[in-house]
């Protein structure tokens, strides 16, 4: 789900733009989405303020008319998989980055193929004139939008590009690739989906800098390639994609807004999709369970 202030600027945009001083300058817009998705990431915020900065509270919100979309068009031909919850053929997704990493790692050493290659990052600090931190302190940090200091790869492992490097031909952040060639210095991939579906490019090392919700007292640089495994994703990053096979790995319970149904809606049947659920007896009772996070008072709005 976007953050409201998307909708917002664009309002703005139109306004502006076509001198009319109604919601979007008054052109009729569609805007698509499921409120049972995640709700937008607030860096360190609380449950009101992820509720605040969805579309439900922006004050466009009363000029929008709400049409329900009733027919499940990816699982048409799996019927009850379609009412049970109403990319690259297989991942793992999970909520956490560190049970990302973990899985990445553990199917890696598993991977047959070629040798590993590992390649390390030249990390630095923006105006870092006295050189207060040591690269081996840089080196151990793992900020969530750079790539890791010690990236090891193998021929065949699918990958996901960290940057919008050059959209025009795919390679935009969150595209999937496959790793044909590990080059000394370049990477000779091969996108996996979408339009650009089979086309090969080369990735150079660039430098990546630290976002502004990485919550660090300074900006680090890290020259790395902008890739990561992806034979494991966030919950969060999966938002979007379809994986015709997906093994849903919850060693915790989700914690935010819409992640579960989020992953149990990725696959396109029940029977491609499988779920390891590890905290998951309730004292007295059979089975295994899971909690689902539903903020209750977005749906108030709707």
């Amino acid at each position: 789900m976007a953050d409201k202030k998307a909708i917002e600027t664009v309002d703005r945009t139109l306004r502006e733009m076509f001198g009319v001083d109604l919601p979007f300058g008054g052109k009729i817009m569609i805007l698509g989405g499921d409120f049972r998705q995640v709700v937008p990431v607030v860096v360190g915020g609380t449950r009101s303020q992820a509720v605040k900065a969805s579309n439900v509270e922006s004050h466009l919100w009363s000029s929008i008319k709400v049409l329900h979309l009733v027919e499940n068009i990816r699982e048409q031909n799996d019927q009850s998989f379609s009412n049970f919850y109403c990319a690259l053929d297989r991942a793992l997704i999970t909520p956490l980055n560190d049970d990302v990493n973990k899985s990445n790692e553990r199917v890696l050493q598993a991977f047959t193929g070629e040798e590993e290659v590992t390649y390390y990052s030249f990390d630095s600090v923006s105006k870092d004139m006295n050189n207060l931190y040591l690269p081996k302190f840089l080196n151990s940090l793992s900020p969530g939008n750079l790539p890791p200091h010690k990236l090891i790869l193998k021929k065949g492992a699918p990958i996901m590009l960290l940057r919008n490097i050059d959209p025009k031909i795919g390679l935009c952040n969150g595209t999937r690739l496959i790793c044909r060639r590990c080059g000394r210095n370049i990477i000779d991939a091969e996108i996996l989906t979408g339009q650009f579906k089979g086309t090969r490019v080369f990735l150079p090392r660039i430098p990546l800098k630290t976002s502004e919700d990485a919550k660090m007292p300074f900006e680090m640089i890290r020259r790395q390639f902008p890739v990561r495994l992806s034979f494991a994703l966030t919950i969060n990053k999966s938002q979007g994609r379809t994986i015709p096979n997906v093994g849903i790995y919850l060693p915790e319970h989700v914690f935010s807004h819409g992640q579960l149904y989020v992953a149990l809606s990725r696959g396109i049947s029940e029977r491609t999709t499988k779920v390891l659920v590890i905290k998951g007896k309730i004292n007295g009772i059979e089975g295994t369970y899971t909690r689902n996070v539903v903020f209750q008072e977005i749906f108030a709005r709707l």
